[in-house]
């Protein structure tokens, strides 16, 4: 699963030959449905197409358009204030629906849920070993979840397309379903993966999603939707640490997460893999985060975009005392006099090109499970129990016992901030910031305040922003074309 099988690129999951009476053109580039879900390896195709359309979600290629842009750069974690684009426009919460990176997510999304729909429609009725077929029905149930999970946390409410669509005026059928039927689709579709697939994987097949991968990301369903008891017995299958069933722990050495020589160790649950080779499987953060090479030692290939720039705010969360937190140089590097830049360190890599790195982005990781469930926790029965999962996490970045203080534990309001900081700091850069502060209900709160602390304007005026920022536009272009689709406030 490391290289996404260049052929993939190939595939057009919903287009068939153009046939006429007059006239019968093939594109022999092309492989057609009816070619690709006759048996086994047609399906296995399949899937890794559905696989690569992560890499699609997540970040490709040189546009900038990726996870991060909806998940770091709305939050106080990250700058993308750069020409061209409306990258920049992001930032300052004046998105407009034409922006071009709005509707390059909505169609890479929806991509993601094409080709896993017709895995699901197509797969059973394939000659092949059952157990096998059910694997790969169950890894586009997990896709496909994880897609609109992502969806429904950028828009609200979206069509909810669950079969498979053979024309566009099929497709104009649907309007915006609610969040919470979307949610119920979500977590239908973990729970059936959760059921078929392995805990682990080997050789060529690492990588794929696994039964922790789906109670994972279930577990921050649940989550999302304040249903702490659920999330809490869901992420308690993956504990303790070291001895439950997948084996997941927190690794010793902080920094040893992100190296790309140690990919897949035990604290990663699922990762979008990317692959540098020349072959378009390369990942393109390195080259996209980077604000300015000129300071550094590190190869240039590609140039830099600073597209997703650390912030000082950021920078100066980490607490330098009693001792300095140790997961703050360790994730963000830092260059010039005058002028200072930041980057986050957690996708340097050497490119082989230009935006074709070895990096692949964790999408969850044990980290995460345990400060989630401790955040469950909490919330169900206060800090009691609850404090020693974030301790867990400290203790593993500080090298030593480094616990909260007592003040920090002393209600579960105070507990509740002192996990949204610790998820800050240690999942920092990594697609959570935002979506953690629209969850939890201080995106407005926690924006309006840094906004006016580093007077941050938009012209003449201080930043400021109000609920109906928490979702971005709808892009302009489905709305003309689908009569049936609504705006956001």
């Amino acid at each position: 699963m490391k290289k996404y099988f260049t052929l993939i690129a190939i595939i057009l999951l919903l287009n068939t030959a153009c046939k006429k009476d007059f006239l019968e053109l093939s594109d022999p580039t092309r492989i057609s449905t009816e070619v690709l879900f006759n048996d086994a390896n047609g399906l296995n195709l399949a899937v890794n197409a559905s696989y690569a359309s992560l890499q699609e979600m997540y970040g490709k290629g040189a546009a900038g358009v990726g996870i991060y842009l909806f998940s770091e750069v709305p939050s106080d974690n990250s700058s993308a204030l750069v020409s061209g684009a409306g990258l920049g426009d992001i930032e300052l919460f004046i998105t407009a629906p034409e922006n071009p990176n709005l509707q390059t997510m909505w169609t890479n999304l929806y991509r993601s849920v094409a080709r896993c729909n017709t895995i699901i429609a197509r797969a059973p009725a394939i000659t092949m070993d059952a157990a096998l077929k059910n694997r790969y029905i169950a890894e586009a149930k997990f896709i496909r979840a994880l897609t609109y999970f992502n969806m429904v946390r950028i828009w609200g409410g979206v069509p909810l397309v669950t079969t498979e669509i053979s024309s566009v005026n099929e497709s104009l059928g649907f309007g915006r379903e609610s969040e919470s039927n979307i949610y119920k689709q979500i977590e239908q579709d973990l729970k059936d993966a959760e059921t078929v697939l392995p805990l682990t994987y080997v050789n060529a097949d690492l990588g794929r999603a696994t039964q922790g991968a789906a109670k994972a990301i279930l577990g921050k369903v649940y989550l999302t939707e304040k249903k702490y008891t659920e999330c809490k017995a869901k992420l308690g299958e993956l504990l303790p640490r070291a001895t439950n069933p997948s084996g997941y722990d927190l690794l010793p050495n902080y920094a040893d997460i992100f190296t790309t020589t140690n990919e897949l160790n035990k604290e990663i649950i699922f990762a979008v893999r990317y692959s540098k080779s020349g072959l378009g499987t390369g990942s393109p953060f390195f080259n996209w985060f980077l604000p300015d090479a000129t300071g550094t030692n590190i190869a240039k290939v590609g140039g830099a975009q600073g597209f997703n720039t650390v912030r000082q705010d950021l920078y100066d969360a980490f607490p330098v005392t009693p001792v300095l937190d140790p997961r703050r140089d360790i994730s963000i590097g830092r260059f010039g006099t005058t002028t200072i830049s930041s980057y986050t360190k957690k996708y340097t890599d050497a490119p082989l090109n230009g935006f074709d790195a070895d990096n692949d982005w964790i999408v969850i990781r044990y980290a995460d499970v345990m400060l989630m469930y401790a955040e469950a926790e909490n919330e169900l029965n206060g800090p009691a129990n609850a404090q020693s999962y974030v301790n867990d996490v400290r203790r593993r970045a500080f090298g030593t016992a480094n616990n909260l203080t007592p003040a920090q534990t002393s209600s579960s309001d105070n507990m509740r901030l002192a996990i949204e900081n610790e998820r800050r700091l240690e999942l920092n850069m990594e697609g959570h910031r935002w979506f953690d502060l629209v969850r939890t209900g201080r995106a407005v709160t926690v924006m309006n305040a840094h906004f006016i602390k580093y007077q941050i304007r938009n012209g003449a005026a201080v930043v400021q922003i109000t609920n109906r920022n928490t979702l971005f536009p709808i892009p302009l272009r489905e709305i003309q074309i689908n009569p049936k689709l609504t705006q956001n406030p």
